[in-house]
């Protein structure tokens, strides 16, 4: 339907618009000091996602076991799935991914669906359907596994890792003899990118596992995020190489099969191969497509966060519009429906406690599965408005202030910049925040 605006009204404004809650918001802010919208930029041409997963088997990267091209009679096959709160376009291609399983000799009965919860809550039997679509779901239901992350009798011990993380795997993992992850790469804020061996670690591993992991992310010295750990960055990132290290440490034969998906949910390639190579190559696409180049930071940067369900899900979002924004004044307003509230394993606890310094001695101790969102999240907050279904007492918890329209958050913002002797501030829209990444042009 095209969109029809009163010219007048628009006179020196800029339209924008974007989908919140499943329903499109359109509004208009001043053309002065409008820095421009960014979007990813990538090919609009679509292969069949059949395709490309075949054309991606047939050509896997490095030489592990390809179970799609060899005889796998008799073998134990785990398939490791991320949960609904990580949209993979796995139910884009997987019947025919079975297909070719069964074809080459895998046993229905010993075929296997772990699903990668990590510290979330477990996926509904809806959700699953989603996942997996009905017709798979529905022929493998009994064989698919949910490990409860706080009950280590489900979990093997492994070992520790040199940076101290004691390593418990789920039971079925260890079971398998070949495990095929699948998973999407993209940017992730303090492991670097997402997929890969984050299927297993921390996907399919317990609490203490986690929380030990996690709490690498914490600078040793400094009440702040270890200056190693973000986006893009594996090597020499204390958390990745650590996830990387207690997934070796399965000693297990893997397989991955990684999307890169577009903001729209459509497959723009699939990587699949060695646990290391295959997403490493991977990682190196995603950075492509997912970065994008502004020309400089903006005083006010307009994000939407998309469907995430809730803030933990959308603190990407955040960290890739902080990026983008003028130090030290400048302001975000942030969208983003957060329909599950907070969400996260005891995210709200460690909130509560407020204070930055007196969590990061606790997370030092300790480690938390989510302590290091919450350094992250009371350091970006209170410089941000939040277009929200969380309630006041949730975005006040936060740090944040919530509004109810773009156009609040654009006056208050002002407002608050024009304190500090800005009168004229620059602004840019991200409308899919939650996978572009801002680059400032030079620095390129």
């Amino acid at each position: 339907m095209q969109k029809k605006y009163n010219i007048n009204s628009l006179l020196n404004k800029m339209p924008i618009s974007l989908f919140y809650n499943n329903q499109e918001i359109e509004t208009s802010l001043p053309q002065d000091g409008f820095k421009g919208i960014f979007e990813l930029q990538f090919s609009k041409t679509q292969n069949l996602p059949e395709k490309l997963f075949e054309e991606a088997v047939q050509n896997p990267i490095g030489n592990p076991i390809n179970p799609f091209f060899q005889k796998i009679n008799d073998l134990n096959i785990s398939i490791a799935i991320s949960d609904s709160f990580r949209y993979t376009g796995l139910e884009q291609f997987i019947e025919v991914m079975i297909n070719k399983l069964l074809a080459c000799g895998a046993s229905p009965e010993k075929l296997k669906f772990l699903v990668s919860v990590g510290s979330h809550r477990p996926p509904t039997e809806t959700e699953l359907q989603l996942i997996l679509t009905p017709k798979i779901y529905n022929a493998f239901k009994q064989n698919i596994y949910i490990p409860k992350p706080d009950d280590l009798e489900q979990y093997e011990f492994l070992g520790t890792t040199k940076r101290g993380t004691p390593v418990y795997v789920f039971k079925e993992v260890m079971k398998s003899d070949l495990l095929i992850l699948t998973g999407t790469i993209l940017y992730h804020y303090f492991a670097g990118f997402g997929g890969g061996r984050k299927l297993i670690v921390p996907g399919l591993s317990a609490l203490p596992t986690i929380r030990h992991n996690h709490a690498l992310s914490i600078h040793p010295e400094k009440c702040e995020i270890h200056p190693d750990v973000r986006l893009g960055r594996l090597e020499g990132n204390p958390v990745a190489e650590d996830l990387m290290e207690a997934t070796l440490l399965t000693q297990k034969n893997y397989f991955i099969v990684n999307t890169v998906l577009s903001p729209d949910k459509k497959i723009l390639k699939i990587f699949c191969g060695d646990l290391i190579k295959a997403h490493q190559t991977g990682a190196e696409f995603a950075q492509k497509v997912y970065s994008i180049h502004v020309p400089e930071f903006a005083d006010i940067v307009i994000a939407s966060a998309g469907e995430a369900k809730n803030f933990l899900q959308s603190h990407k979002a955040l960290v890739n519009a902080w990026q983008a924004r003028k130090k030290p004044y400048g302001k975000i307003i942030f969208i983003a429906p957060c329909i599950e509230g907070l969400g996260g394993y005891q995210f709200q606890q460690w909130l509560e406690i407020g204070d930055p310094e007196q969590l990061v001695a606790h997370l030092r101790k300790n480690g938390e599965v989510n302590g290091q969102t919450v350094i992250s999240t009371l350091e970006k907050s209170p410089h941000t408005y939040f277009l929200t279904e969380m309630d006041d007492k949730m975005v006040s918890l936060l740090g944040g202030k919530k509004i109810n329209s773009i156009e609040e958050g654009f006056r208050l913002a002002c407002e608050e910049l024009k304190k500090v002797g800005i009168s004229k501030p620059s602004w840019i829209f991200l409308p899919h925040a939650s996978y572009s990444v801002p680059y400032i042009s030079e620095g390129k």
